[in-house]
């Protein structure tokens, strides 16, 4: 077995990355290493979990081996932990929708990919908006979808699909996007800010590579919430 980081080199590690001296940053940052190694784990276990389903193992041998209940097994790698009180019935309907695109493709997990097409079935949502002005059409998406993981022809259609680890990392950070513009909702465009944060997965790299990085997409996005806000102004009836 490989060995684990031993817990003094973390506690040097942050230290030699913080300002000395300054707790709280220290704080901040041993916060970080600790979510990097839980979603390094959950990735883990996710990888060698969907290896065991595409082989056709059932959820009660995998629970067996787990050591834990096949509710909680079935429960822990195929929900998403994000918590929908906040969401709004646009992005609910994007997490809904994210499931039958990786379903139409013969997807074995719905990856954040799913999550960026998955956005153009809520046509007037601010981020469908964001996206048709910086003209990234949804056929475009698909086909750079396609072409890093090709459609899986023939496959038997499945009665869930889990929710990968990335994918799960996308739909817990849009709480972080909403909360730095101090929304107290969880909307389409913080999920498609949350895409773009991924940094190295498929829906991140389409993102970027067709002109949507980072600073483009938070900046066109304010530009579509300021127009909104006139509209609102002009009329209150406005959606």
């Amino acid at each position: 077995m490989s060995p684990t980081p031993e817990l003094s080199d973390l506690i040097q590690s942050v230290r030699d990355e913080a300002p000395t001296g300054d707790l709280l940053a220290q704080l901040a940052t041993a916060s970080e290493y600790a979510s990097g190694l839980s979603q390094l784990g959950d990735r883990l276990l996710d990888h060698f979990v969907q290896e065991c389903r595409q082989a056709g193992m059932s959820w009660a041998e995998l629970s067996g081996a787990l050591g834990v209940s096949k509710q909680a097994a079935h429960k822990r790698f195929t929900a998403t932990p994000a918590r929908y009180e906040r969401f709004t019935d646009r992005a609910r309907s994007v997490v809904t929708d994210a499931v039958e695109q990786a379903k139409q493709l013969g997807h074995p997990n719905v990856e954040p990919e799913h999550l960026l097409l998955a956005q153009y079935s809520q046509p007037e949502s601010v981020a469908a908006v964001v996206l048709a002005r910086l003209g990234l059409e949804r056929d475009h998406v698909l086909a750079a979808v396609l072409e890093r993981t090709p459609r899986i022809e023939g496959a038997a259609p499945a009665r869930t699909v889990p929710f990968s680890a990335d994918t799960k990392a996308v739909l817990q950070a849009t709480l972080d996007e909403a909360l730095n513009l101090a929304h107290n909702y969880i909307g389409t465009e913080h999920m498609l800010l949350a895409l773009q944060r991924g940094g190295t997965d498929a829906a991140s790299e389409i993102l970027t590579a067709s002109g949507a990085d980072a600073d483009t997409l938070r900046r066109t996005m304010m530009e579509v919430f300021q127009e909104h806000l006139r509209k609102r102004a002009q009329d209150p009836t406005a959606p």
